[in-house]
């Protein structure tokens, strides 16, 4: 675990931390905050830290502050006195030092030695407790925090439509937390919307697989190894959908066919009858509007900046991306790995009900409650077999997630 470099301050009232992993529990607070500047600033939540300092000395906050767009992490005199120490100067070779100490009855002890900087701040180095971080992950302390990640930052409302349409987890939507009381800094940021959505669109008494609609969304930058694009294709009755990287628009006429021709194969009760896309050139060629005839696809093109008529081909691409930044914003991946996080989107899509659906997509094509026991964390850590070793599993820095629903293994794992 990474250190934080902070600040040893006997002006500051709060303890104001800047990362969320050194906290136990969190609550949303709103409330402000006076900073050097002399202004107000809106704080995230407040709730109990715990982390260590570099003797090895554990510090427990009860009131400690977060607040992310803090310039920096500062540790206040009057939470280090809680702790039980005494705080005390001490100059050792003309540099002035700042003593935590502790009378154990014996004598006093010196348990940390905060340096100075040039300008007469003490400034030290933290790291969260290891055991409080892998007691979350591992003896699933809090539950619906574990799960709200494992189904793509779902808000509180559609974790109970999910929890409530599938198999195969543990919590009970009486335990839920109220939605004045839950935070995740990485939903605020990830979510943000700077305009409103359209109307939504009325519902149409359509079959499965009638009618069929796409779109391209992209360029992406950076490259997510050679994708810079991904399309998604999206059945106007069920919402049941498919997702895939492209790493040129050329590709997209291929991925079509193949898709058809599985969809077909797998579906030969269910006729494709029309498929509706926007006016880009790989969908308005005449081999695209050939193949689709000799199937006898009707394809219909929307009206130039008319956005609405390939609605939901749009409003996927725009859920896919306010699942997907949250994801990739609650680990440690780069920026690069949006492609696997627009994948690993697109599956969680498919478990979620809709507004013209109380059933996910899966269970309207499948005709069963999908089960989701098998699904992990976007971005955890995962663990391999080690035969060389004497131990039976040994850990590494690599992540595995889930894509998908229709597996019970790790789909991919990363080592950097």
């Amino acid at each position: 675990m990474e250190e934080e470099l902070c600040l040893v301050d006997s002006g500051t009232t709060n303890s104001i931390l800047r990362e969320i992993n050194f906290f136990q529990t969190l609550k949303k607070m709103n409330g402000d905050i006076l900073t050097i500047a002399g202004r107000d600033t809106v704080i995230v939540g407040t709730g109990r830290a715990i982390f260590t300092l570099p003797s090895g000395t554990q510090v427990t906050i009860e009131d400690a502050l977060l607040y992310p767009d803090s310039s920096r992490t500062l540790i206040s005199y009057r939470d280090i006195r809680k702790n039980g120490f005494h705080i005390e100067t001490h100059e050792d070779n003309k540099e002035e030092y700042l003593l935590f100490t502790k009378d154990h009855g014996y004598g006093k002890k010196v348990h940390e030695k905060i340096p100075s900087l040039s300008s007469g701040l003490y400034y030290t180095y933290i790291k969260p407790v290891e055991h409080v971080a892998y007691k979350v992950i591992f003896q699933n302390v809090d539950a619906f925090q574990t799960w709200h990640g494992r189904l793509g930052h779902s808000g509180i409302g559609m974790m109970r439509k999910i929890t409530s349409n599938s198999i195969g987890h543990n919590l009970l939507e009486s335990k839920f937390p109220q939605s004045s009381v839950f935070v995740c800094t990485s939903c605020a940021t990830g979510k943000l919307i700077l305009r409103p959505s359209h109307l939504k669109i009325q519902a149409e008494p359509l079959q499965f697989l009638e009618r069929i609609q796409g779109d391209i969304c992209g360029p992406i930058q950076p490259l997510s190894g050679p994708f810079r694009y991904f399309m998604v294709l999206i059945d106007a009755s069920t919402r049941w959908s498919h997702v895939c990287l492209l790493s040129t628009r050329n590709h997209a006429f291929a991925k079509i066919m193949r898709q058809v021709i599985k969809l077909q194969a797998h579906y030969p009760e269910s006729r494709i009858k029309t498929i509706r896309m926007d006016n880009a050139a790989e969908f308005s060629s005449r081999a695209f509007n050939d193949y689709c005839m000799a199937l006898g696809i009707e394809v219909q093109h929307s009206v130039p900046y008319v956005h609405t008529q390939n609605g939901l081909a749009e409003a996927l691409i725009k859920r896919i991306k306010l699942i997907a930044r949250p994801l990739l914003m609650n680990c440690n991946l780069p920026t690069s790995c949006w492609g696997h996080a627009v994948l690993h989107a697109a599956d969680l899509i498919q478990l979620r009900p809709t507004a013209y659906h109380s059933s996910s997509p899966l269970e309207l094509v499948r005709g069963n409650p999908p089960s989701i026991s098998h699904l992990r964390k976007f971005g955890c850590a995962a663990y391999i077999p080690h035969h060389h070793s004497g131990h039976l599993w040994a850990h590494t820095e690599s992540w595995g997630s889930t894509w998908g629903t229709n597996h019970r293994r790790l789909s991919s794992i990363w080592n950097p």
